[in-house]
């Protein structure tokens, strides 16, 4: 057995309590002074409150601005939506202008 285990078996043991403790202990809480004052327990109520009030506010600040972020990437892909549109609309009138007027005087067409 290494010294780490004999301290602790030696820190563990078990004691015998000295004599009248447990009438000491009685007596120390039935005497007034031993019970907490009622604002302890309001106090510690309000820090309770305001705790969860933070931690809602925290959670609350997040979700909106996830939500922000979300608005702003669904802007950005309509608008990449709306350029792309654009884009192949210019592309097919310019196909269709194109091989709509055939080749001229026996030149080659020239499309995309």
């Amino acid at each position: 057995m290494n010294r780490l285990e004999e301290a602790l078996r030696d820190a563990l043991r078990r004691e015998e309590a000295p004599g009248g403790f447990t009438e000491g202990v009685l007596a120390r809480l039935s005497s007034p002074a031993a019970r907490p004052a009622p604002w302890v327990w309001l106090r510690w109520a309000l820090v309770t409150t305001l705790s969860l009030l933070l931690l809602v506010a925290v959670q609350y600040n997040t979700e909106r601005r996830r939500r922000a972020e979300g608005e702003r990437a669904k802007a950005q892909v309509l608008t990449a939506l709306r350029i792309t549109a654009e884009k192949l609309e210019y592309t097919r009138e310019k196909t269709t202008r194109a091989t709509s007027r055939g080749p001229a005087a026996g030149r080659p067409v020239n499309t995309i």
